[in-house]
């Protein structure tokens, strides 16, 4: 009898995901997280880094190509991707990551220790006996002061969901695999269009409506069509880990886990009706924020006397932090955030501070320079220190800004003969073929254009821009690319290199913009 959790991967070898890599995931990001709220957690360059419910390998694979030293595992039910996977890895010459097509139930402590293990886009969507796997694997895999990240879908926002997934899943029974989204999705609009206005049903199906439509058909068949979509309670989730011999440490998005992002008034009441009780305060947040989703880290109980949850200016001190941000005001007091926020430097050195940021971008800068720039504008050392370190703090608990415990040495000037790392330039030359998507320094997914894709996988610091262009010139007499202007497709060999070296200009700013160069010695 095939048991479900087979059905489960079988329904990934029909629909692989395009495997990505998420930011917070990281264990750069991890081990700083960990850092701000009291622990200290192994450093990146050795680590042993363990992830369950890998795909492709897309989550650990930039963090592999970064730290050559560190040595990587990936587990993942479904044959086809974790083969597809092992193929990209030889391609790109990876040789400190392996992938492993396995049962997470099957695993118990059979592949040693791990300082960070990481469980992304998994747990709610397999069964209980396989949850209670992935916490047991967790504990008895996990160094004395390592990580685990583990991420879930929570109520009390998932329960308009379900009414979606139940809708989708009532129109797609029956259905052929192929039929099953086109129909499912038809239910969506059908009931978007015939909700009573102001219905609970109409604002359910106007808040998820456009994501049915437009997203990827991958995500959508696992998230709304799976066989297994359990979400649940934080405190739930807790529970369970706790049973497990597991711990809370924080969020890995910690803005989520601050009340001052719901207002003053708002923060006032859930700290006075929360007792000092962090676990009590996020779920009440979770009901605040009708949350969806939960990106939890878990640390061994013993860990646990050194947690926290006030962010500390010595440690903040010891950070790197790197942001980009666009003028929203003309006096130069509210600016724009990559995410499209909006935040306030009203004093003199939260003004400078917010320059020296955008002069290093997509490089970090060390909270101790931007203090000594505080210093120097403010001309008193202790107010300079207090206001800088103040306006981080509000930066990081807006999730404003990336902060790192070491320096991100990204140089915001194109150099002469331009660099990528060799993996990534590989993962490149796959071009559409590649199971993972590209990735940056900053352990973002990146999607360039196809031109960009095309001079992205020459970067080998050893081409100029004169060698750029003359090879684009020659892939648009291959015919793998067209120029046009006034939509008409350019044949003067002139005006393809003018148009060929102005792409090259381009792309370069937008890689580099994107935290995908490198120095020379990656």
């Amino acid at each position: 009898m095939t048991t479900l959790t087979e059905r489960i991967g079988k329904t990934y070898d029909k629909l692989p995901y395009l495997s990505a890599a998420f930011p917070v995931t990281a264990p750069e990001h991890l081990r700083t997280v960990a850092y701000l709220f009291g622990l200290d957690a192994p450093e990146p360059e050795w680590a042993r880094v363990l992830e369950l419910g890998c795909a492709a390998g897309g989550n650990v694979i930039p963090f592999a190509a970064r730290y050559p030293n560190a040595q990587v595992t990936g587990v993942d039910l479904s044959q086809v991707q974790v083969e597809a996977g092992q193929r990209a890895i030889a391609e790109m010459g990876l040789d400190n990551l392996r992938l492993v097509q396995a049962s997470i139930s099957d695993l118990g402590s059979s592949l040693g220790e791990f300082d960070y293990i990481i469980c992304h886009g998994v747990y709610s969507w397999v069964p209980p006996e396989v949850q209670d796997a992935i916490l047991g694997v967790s504990r008895q895999c996990l160094s004395a002061n390592g990580i685990a990240h583990v991420s879930y879908n929570t109520y009390p926002g998932w329960k308009a969901k379900e009414v979606v997934r139940d809708a989708m899943l009532l129109r797609a029974d029956g259905r052929s695999d192929a039929e099953r989204l086109d129909y499912a999705r038809g239910m969506i609009d059908f009931l978007h269009e015939m909700a009573p206005a102001d219905s609970v049903l109409a604002k359910i199906m106007e808040d998820n409506s456009q994501t049915i439509r437009h997203g990827r058909e991958y995500y959508l068949a696992h998230e709304f069509l799976e066989l297994c979509n359990s979400p649940c309670y934080f405190r739930d989730f807790l529970a369970s880990a706790r049973r497990h011999g597991l711990e809370y440490l924080a969020e890995a998005l910690p803005s989520a886990m601050f009340a001052s992002n719901y207002g003053a008034q708002q923060a006032q009441m859930l700290l006075a009706e929360c007792e000092g009780d962090q676990v009590r305060l996020e779920q009440l947040i979770d009901f605040l924020s009708n949350r969806t989703f939960r990106q939890t880290l878990l640390v061994h109980p013993a860990n646990t006397d050194g947690i926290r949850y006030q962010l500390d200016a010595t440690r903040i001190s010891r950070l790197h932090v790197a942001a980009i941000f666009k003028p929203a005001s003309d006096d130069g007091t509210t600016w724009s955030t990559s995410k499209g926020q909006t935040i306030t430097a009203a004093s003199p050195m939260a003004q400078a501070a917010v320059a020296a940021l955008n002069k290093a971008w997509p490089g970090s800068v060390p909270v101790a320079t931007l203090v000594n720039v505080a210093q120097t504008v403010a001309g008193d050392q202790d107010l300079g220190k207090d206001q800088l370190i103040s306006f981080l703090s509000a930066l990081i608990v807006a999730n404003a800004v990336h902060f790192r415990l070491d320096p991100m040495q990204l140089d915001p000037e194109v150099e002469a003969r331009p660099k990528v790392r060799p993996a990534l330039r590989k993962l490149a030359g796959m071009g559409s073929s590649a199971p993972v998507q590209l990735f940056n320094e900053w352990h973002q997914s990146i999607e360039p254009s196809l031109t960009a894709a095309f001079v992205l996988s020459l970067l080998d610091g050893r081409r100029d821009r004169a060698a750029l262009t003359a090879a684009l010139v020659a892939a648009v007499a291959d015919q793998q690319f067209t120029f046009k202007r006034d939509d008409k497709v350019l044949d003067d060999p002139q005006e393809i290199a003018r148009s060929a070296e102005d792409a090259v200009t381009e792309a370069l700013e937008w890689l580099s913009n994107n935290a995908m160069l490198v120095g020379k010695t990656p």
